[in-house]
């Protein structure tokens, strides 16, 4: 039996049972789907890699879909960026769409629902998806 335990509770509890038919790869880690819940995991080793998650789903956004970025982002933000000004569609305001998916890789957990901390994992769902993850963070 493969399970998460995380030090939070979602829906009244902290311990979830799960299958490898549960876990899956993405593009930007692994989403592990457990059994009886209406929420999706995605496990990281640590924030570093969840930050890198969030600025990769953002970068393959803006680069497959460009109509719909310029629509999130804002045509005026996207010009002052090619006149290397400072704007932004949040509240952070810097010079380039570069710096602006950078500031993913700090603020991160401002894209998920919730983030958790990973109190144990099984050791066979640890193999499965080849890392000992620290954060699960909840879309």
């Amino acid at each position: 039996m493969s399970f998460i335990k995380l030090k939070q509770k979602i829906e009244d509890q902290s311990f979830f049972i799960v299958s490898e038919e549960d876990c899956s790869e993405t593009n930007y880690g692994y989403m592990v789907e457990p059994r009886g819940l209406r929420h999706t995991f995605y496990v990281f080793a640590d924030e570093d890699e969840a930050g890198k998650h969030v600025r990769d789903y953002w970068q393959d956004f803006i680069e497959s879909d460009p109509d719909e970025a310029v629509n999130m982002l804002g045509a005026e933000n996207l010009i002052q960026w090619a006149l290397g000004r400072a704007a932004g569609p949040g509240s952070a305001k810097v010079c380039s769409l570069k710096e602006w998916l950078d500031l993913h890789l700090s603020g991160w957990d401002e894209h998920f629902e919730d983030v958790y901390e990973v109190d144990a994992i099984s050791e066979d769902l640890e193999d499965l998806i080849g890392f000992k993850p620290t954060i699960v963070a909840v879309f």
